[in-house]
Formats: C-alpha cells, sequence, structure tokens
C-alpha cells in the first residue's frame, strides 16, 4: 500500500504561502506595469506645442505681475486722434507707453486705455539752442537716433532708452547725471489735453501749476501730447572705478564726485548680500578716442550671456560673491572711453528674463537725504539681511532738490537707493517682498526721505501721506481739471480718496472675496473632470457599449487642456504652483484610473458584453443611473461627497442575482463594486485631506454690482439666488453659489437692472460653449481661446471663449437671444 512519507506529505500552510507570493508577484508587476503605462501616458499626452493667444484687451507690465482687462485700447498718432478718443466715451481713461511701471500705474479695469507708442514724432529740432520738441510715444532710443546726428545729446533721462519720453514724464525719472535732479530740470514746455479734448500749454513760467502737477502726475490730470526738452552736447566720457568700503563713501562722493564739473555719469553699486562694499563708477569728460567705436548701442544686439549671468547672480550667495569677486572686476578692468549717447542708450533685454512665470525681477527705490546716507544704508542692511531678501542690487544714484513738482521724491539733495531684486510670483512671495518694502519705506520716511510710485502698490496710505505731504495740492488740481475723474490707473485707484472704495472693509473682512484671475484658466482641465462624467453617463444612457468608450482619448484630452490651461496662465500671469500642482495630481490619478478602466472596458467588459449580444442588463441600466447621478452632483458639490458607497450596495439589492446573460450580470456587479467601493475609500481620504487642510469649504463667490440709474426711484432687486450682503454708494456687495450654480445664477443678471463691476476682483473670465464642429462665435461678445472636439463625438466642439466681466450679461443675453447661436449652449462659466 502506497504511503505518503513526512518529506511528501501534503503541507497547506506552505501551499497558501506560495499562493500569495504569486499573487503578492502579480500584483507587484500590475502595478510597476500600470505606473510605467501612467508615466508613458501623461508624457506622451497633451498639447505642449499650444501657442496661446494673446489675450484680448489686457495690459500687463514688464513684471507680468499686474495684468488688467480694460475696455478699448487705441493707439492715437495725433492730437486729433487723442481728442476723438476722449469723445468717444464718457468713462474712465488709463494711459501708456512703454509699460515699464510695475504696479498698474498705465491701466485702469474696463478703461478706455489710450496706448501712446504710435504717437512717436519728432517734431522739430533746434541745434543751435539745443532743445527737440517731440510727441510722448517715442522712445529715447528713437530720439538718441534722431539727434546724435546733430553730435547733440539728451540732458536727463533714465539708464535704459526703452522708456518713452511721456511715460518718463508722468514718473518724474533720474538717471546717473551729476549736478542733475529728475526730468523735469529738462523739461522746458508740454502740452496736456484734458478730458474735454481742450489742450493746455505748461511749462515753468505759464501754468506752472499744471507743469509741475503733470510732470511726476502718473497721468492722473490729462494726456501729455506735446514735450520740449533742453539737450545737451554729446561728447566723449571715460569710465573710473573705484572700490571701497561702504563707510567711505559718503566723504568719498563730497570730495571726488559731487562738485566735479567733469563728471557726467555717477552710481555706486553696493554688493548684497553683506552690503559692505561697493563700487564707484563715474563717467569723466574726456578728449580720448573713444575705445567703443558705435555712437549708440546697437539695437539688435545679443544679451544671451548678460540675461544667464543675472540669473546665476540672483540663484545664491555664491553667485552675488562671484560676481563681486571675479565677474565685475573683469567686466570694470579695461579702460572705456564711450561716446555719451552710447551709454545713454542701455536695452533693458539684458536683463530681461526668457520667463516671468515662476520668478520676477522687480524694482524698488527710496530717497535719502545725503545727509543722512551712513544711517539709512545700515538700516537697509538690517532689513534685507532679517528679511531674506533676494537682492541683486542696490545702486545709489543723486539727485538735486526738486521743490517744485506736487508729487516730489526730492524734496531736498537725495540719494536714491535703486534695488533690483529677484521675487517669486506666487502669493507668499508678494506678501515677502511687501513685508520688506514696508520696513524700507518707514526707513525712508524717518530719515525725512521718501519712496518712488513706479512700482508695485504694496505702500499704505498712510505711507504715501507721509511721503508724498503735497499729494492734497495735487487732488485739488485734479478735481479742478478733471473734475469727473475720468484719467485713472491702480495707482489713483488706491490713492486718491474719490476712488475709496466703500466697500473695502467689508470685503477684506470676508476673506474669500479676491481670487487669482489666473484660475479662471486653470480650472479648465479640473472642470473637464466633470465635464467628462456627463459625457460618459450620456454616452451610457443612449446604450451605447462602456467598451466602446474612448478612455484614453479622455486622458489626452485632460492633458491638452492642462497644457493650453498652463501656457495662457504662464504668459499672462504670475505662478500659481499650488493650483497646478493639484492640477497635476488629479490629473495622473485621473490617467490611472481611466488606463485601468479602459484596459477592463476593452478585454473582460468586451468579452462579456458579447456573451450578452450587446444588450443592456438591468445592471447596465443600473450602472448608467449611478453615473448619471454622479455626473449631476460633482456640478454642484465637491466629487467626495457623492455616496459610492450607497450605490454599491444597492446594485445588490436592487439587482437580480439570475436572470439572463448572467455572466454580463455578475461581471458588471463585480466590476462596478470594485470600482465604486475602491472610490468611497479614496474619497473620505482626499474629504478628510481637504478638510483637514483648508477647512469648511466656502460655496460663496462674491461679486460687486453698480444699480443702472433709471427714471425709478426704487432699488432694483437682486436676482434670484443672489443673496446681497452690503451697499456702499451705488455699488453693492453680492454672494452667488459657487460652481455650477454659479453658471445657473448668472443669466439671471441679464437685465438692465445690474451691470457687474467685477467677480472675486476680477475683470475677464473665461466661459465654455458647446455646439456642432465648426459653428460661428464671432457675434458673442467674447474672445475664442481655443476649442476641441467632444471625445465621444467629434462632430460637436467644447469651445472656450474669454469674455469681459463688464461684458458677460450681454454675452449671456446674445447666447440665449440671438437666432444665429442656436446651434450654441452655455456649458460653464469658470467662477476661479
Amino acid at each position: 500500500m502506497f504511503k505518503l512519507n513526512n518529506t511528501s506529505r501534503f503541507q497547506p500552510a506552505r501551499v497558501l504561502w506560495r499562493l500569495i507570493r504569486i499573487l503578492a508577484s502579480i500584483l507587484i508587476v500590475a502595478t510597476v506595469a500600470l505606473l510605467i503605462a501612467t508615466t508613458v501616458t501623461v508624457l506622451g499626452s497633451g498639447d505642449p506645442d499650444f501657442q496661446p493667444p494673446a489675450l484680448p484687451l489686457t495690459v500687463n507690465d514688464v513684471s507680468k505681475l499686474n495684468a488688467v482687462r480694460v475696455g478699448q485700447v487705441v493707439r492715437p498718432e495725433s492730437i486729433a486722434d487723442v481728442q476723438t478718443a476722449l469723445s468717444s466715451t464718457a468713462g474712465r481713461v488709463s494711459i501708456g507707453g512703454g509699460r515699464f511701471s510695475q504696479g498698474g500705474q498705465t491701466a485702469y479695469p474696463d478703461s478706455l486705455h489710450i496706448d501712446m507708442r504710435s504717437f512717436n514724432k519728432v517734431l522739430a529740432i533746434d541745434v543751435d539752442h539745443k532743445t527737440v520738441t517731440v510727441e510722448p510715444g517715442i522712445r529715447w532710443r528713437d530720439l538718441q537716433t534722431a539727434i546724435d546726428p546733430h553730435n547733440l545729446s539728451i540732458k536727463i533721462m533714465q539708464t535704459y532708452a526703452n522708456f518713452t519720453v511721456g511715460g518718463s514724464l508722468s514718473v518724474n525719472v533720474h538717471g546717473r547725471y551729476i549736478g542733475e535732479g529728475p526730468l523735469v530740470g529738462s523739461v522746458l514746455a508740454l502740452k496736456l489735453m484734458l478730458a474735454d479734448g481742450s489742450v493746455i500749454v505748461a511749462s515753468p513760467d505759464m501754468n506752472a501749476d499744471i507743469f509741475y502737477g503733470a510732470i511726476g502726475g502718473y497721468g492722473g490730470l490729462g494726456v501729455i501730447v506735446e514735450v520740449s526738452l533742453q539737450l545737451e552736447d554729446n561728447i566723449a566720457v571715460e569710465r573710473r572705478v573705484k572700490v571701497m568700503p561702504i563707510e567711505e563713501y559718503a566723504q568719498h562722493f563730497r570730495s571726488n564726485v559731487r562738485d566735479k564739473q567733469n563728471v557726467v555719469f555717477h552710481n555706486a553699486d553696493i554688493y548684497p548680500p553683506h552690503y559692505n562694499r561697493l563700487r564707484d563708477v563715474s563717467w569723466f569728460a574726456s578728449d580720448k578716442t573713444p575705445t567703443v567705436t558705435e555712437r549708440l548701442i546697437p539695437e539688435d544686439k545679443d544679451y544671451y550671456w548678460q540675461v544667464k549671468a543675472a540669473e546665476f547672480v540672483a540663484a545664491s550667495n555664491f553667485g552675488k560673491w562671484t560676481r563681486e569677486y571675479f565677474i565685475d572686476p573683469i567686466v570694470y578692468f579695461p579702460e572705456r572711453v564711450e561716446w555719451r549717447n552710447y551709454e545713454a542708450s542701455y536695452d533693458v533685454a539684458e536683463l530681461e528674463p526668457a520667463d516671468r512665470s515662476e520668478y520676477s525681477y522687480g524694482l524698488r527705490e527710496y530717497f535719502v537725504p545725503v545727509e543722512r546716507f551712513d544711517e539709512f544704508h545700515v538700516l537697509m542692511r538690517d532689513i534685507f539681511q532679517r528679511n531674506k531678501a533676494n537682492i541683486i542690487n542696490v545702486s545709489v544714484r543723486h539727485a538735486k532738490a526738486d521743490p517744485n513738482t506736487l508729487l516730489n521724491w526730492a524734496k531736498s539733495e537725495v540719494f536714491a537707493f535703486v534695488v533690483y531684486y529677484r521675487q517669486g510670483t506666487d502669493a507668499e512671495a508678494k506678501a515677502a517682498v511687501k513685508v520688506w518694502s514696508s520696513e524700507m519705506i518707514d526707513a525712508a520716511i524717518a530719515m525725512g526721505g521718501a519712496y518712488y510710485l513706479p512700482y508695485q502698490l504694496q505702500a499704505s496710505s498712510e505711507q504715501f501721506a507721509a511721503a508724498y505731504p503735497k499729494a492734497q495740492e495735487y487732488f485739488a488740481l485734479k478735481r479742478r481739471l478733471d473734475p469727473e475723474n475720468r484719467f485713472a490707473n491702480l495707482l489713483w485707484e488706491k490713492y486718491y480718496p474719490q476712488n475709496r472704495d466703500l466697500l473695502a472693509e467689508t470685503k477684506a473682512n470676508l476673506g474669500n472675496y479676491y481670487r487669482g484671475e489666473e484660475q479662471s484658466f486653470l480650472t479648465i482641465p479640473e472642470w473637464y473632470l466633470v465635464f467628462q462624467p456627463k459625457e460618459y453617463a450620456d454616452y451610457l444612457a443612449e446604450g451605447r457599449n462602456p467598451s466602446n468608450f474612448p478612455f484614453y482619448e479622455s486622458i489626452d484630452e485632460y492633458w491638452a487642456l492642462y497644457d493650453r490651461a498652463i501656457a495662457i496662465s504662464r504668459q499672462n500671469y504670475p505662478a500659481n504652483a499650488e493650483y497646478q500642482t493639484m492640477l497635476q495630481v488629479i490629473g495622473i490619478s485621473t490617467t490611472l484610473e481611466y488606463l485601468a478602466k479602459g484596459a477592463y472596458e476593452a478585454s473582460i467588459g468586451r468579452f462579456t458584453r458579447w456573451t450578452a449580444s450587446g444588450e443592456d442588463t438591468e445592471e447596465d441600466k443600473f450602472i448608467q443611473q449611478a453615473h448619471r447621478a454622479y455626473s449631476e452632483l460633482i456640478f454642484d458639490e465637491a466629487w467626495y461627497e457623492f455616496d459610492f458607497a450607497a450605490w454599491r450596495d444597492r446594485i445588490w439589492a436592487e439587482t437580480s442575482l439570475w436572470g439572463d446573460h448572467p455572466l454580463r450580470k455578475w461581471e458588471r456587479k463585480l466590476f462596478f463594486s470594485a470600482e465604486f467601493g475602491l472610490k468611497s475609500l479614496y474619497a473620505k481620504a482626499i474629504k478628510y485631506a481637504a478638510e483637514s487642510t483648508y477647512g469648511e469649504t466656502d460655496k460663496r463667490i462674491y461679486l460687486t454690482a453698480q444699480r443702472v440709474m433709471s427714471n425709478s426711484i426704487r432699488l432694483p432687486k437682486e436676482p434670484d439666488g443672489v443673496e446681497m450682503l452690503a451697499g456702499g454708494g451705488d455699488d453693492f456687495l453680492m454672494a452667488l453659489p459657487r460652481w455650477g450654480g454659479f453658471t445657473k445664477t448668472m443669466p439671471r443678471f441679464a437685465s438692465d437692472e445690474w451691470a457687474i463691476m467685477d467677480i472675486s476682483g476680477n475683470h475677464q473670465i473665461v466661459v465654455s460653449l458647446l455646439g456642432q464642429a465648426g459653428v460661428e462665435t464671432s457675434a458673442l461678445a467674447g474672445s475664442e481661446l481655443f476649442r476641441s472636439p467632444l471625445v465621444s463625438d467629434d462632430e460637436r466642439e467644447r469651445i472656450f471663449v474669454l469674455v469681459g466681466v463688464a461684458d458677460l450679461t450681454h454675452f449671456l443675453e446674445d447666447l440665449s437671444g440671438n437666432q444665429a447661436n442656436t446651434q450654441l449652449e452655455l456649458e460653464h462659466i469658470f467662477d476661479y
């Protein structure tokens, strides 16, 4: 009789262990394969070559931190064109030139924006008297080209020549010119156009109050339409350089620079991060033959290495040390003799980074009486080091007193501390810059000095008043010349008393009133994960085979929308790293889900569908209901609020265990249970994480609307679904439901009773439409961004349109009422 010995005896524990190891190995291999497939899919999906369109009517500045949606842009070429533009509207007017200010000083929401850059002719050159008359849109560089053949040179301008003359007058610039002060010292006369189209000639002897108000007046009084300037001879200048401890500079300047008639240009560069040494770079009048043959810096010069060097210096303290002890000694070592015009024709391209989406470079400037230099640089060092500010350079300039301009920053003889720095573009980085900048402003004011206004508008109203004590005289002049307060920009929105926001305190107390405008674009891919389940539910409701649904195409569409939204945002707005990271996380998780689901449906799902002869089982119909319920909920609630577990349990309770097509029935039960069971666990985890991180979600979004004046004395009633929170003058603060509720509610504003001023502080918003492929949208009051076909129906397209907030009600009225647009339907308004 055959007997089992000990070595061959059946051992169930060992077999079970081997089985577990095999299953674990299969699971590991499957997981690795899925992760590899996900990585390959993500890298191969999307639209990386998408070229973002220029956002219409969007005015930004060199910092790329202040995109402003204006209502209309005109580009005048004559005084008559400016008059026509002003008479074409009764609303607000903003004025822009080269747009090198860094805080919105050239733009105002929904204003008529006058872009002066085509109004740029040289009107007259008087060689004998060394004067020139120009139109305000001309760049200093173009003026240099015109006067250099006459061996003439600009008397006072800033270091870089890209700026327009009119813009420079509006901020009353200064440069490196020894013995001079602000630009006003070289202006002979100007012409200023008022809001009614009249033109006033102003000079130090004629309409002097207007002359000294318009120069340095930041476009608040009118449009400068002509200016006459005093010029100088173009001479050769020789560079001389001296490095010294910062404590020696004040005496060195008094003894060797200030009163030397042969010094033309001077600045002193203080080296971060220790701020204990500086380099005097002075240019002296010279009889030597220039070592540089060009009379002006060529406009097509390549600045690749200069930009790279600036990035290297900004990146670390090691870079700053390298600049101080290696780069600058090499740069300043050779003898250099140039023409004055050459040294005055620098191009900002030598500093301009390739991309400003994550980091931007900025300026701050502080003016301190010359006798307080030694006190101030000690305070400055402490502020910068304590706040870990990423300062690249501090350039010290000198300016004579300017006692006459109403917004004068040089009330006495001053040193200007020009601070060049790098910052991140997110909210946290901007807040950090505001801290040290505010401390610097306080330090300058404590010394009897001031700060400069063309930069970020982070100073308080109290700091502004302390630094510019004659501001009330300027405001009185503005009320006289511009009684309707037509000339506006973000600077005067903040500091001009008549622009005081009566609802500002209420908005600040809400906390969630203001949202980044870039989020209207960044929510596009996020909302695709709402649109796609609806598309899937519609697909199933039509009785179509779920195995044929284009899951892989859905993945590609998500990443295509991601690439497009990021490209548009990067080109126009500061980085929003937190939102971008969230989009990457949900994109990767969605890719994993759709890869797994697509592979399953294409294999097992397709097989069981075949066994059922392509017919829907009661489980198929139940699953259709579940996906329809899910697609409807996520328009108004966070996806993790859906009760996946309840629907998982219901499929077992509400469908029979046996019947026709049993294989398909059981496969659908098990697959649906696994899918919704996993989603139930994932949803609980995400909900816990979200609530722990962000607390309770504010399900409201806020806007400011203005009642439209009419013969009726009654107060217009807010639309259904809208809560009126507060009123201030003619403005009313309202709350609306977010997400899908916002899209449902906004069309109710489409009436003659309300004009929307802003939504969450923003003035443009993205809207998506659904329509037949190729349908025309040009008749609508918006600008098309891009479109893409639905993954399950290439005869229909999703069309993304950018709409001005002020135009949104008209856009919605046109969409619903214009017979030409019956092929279009509103899908969603992306509410930041």
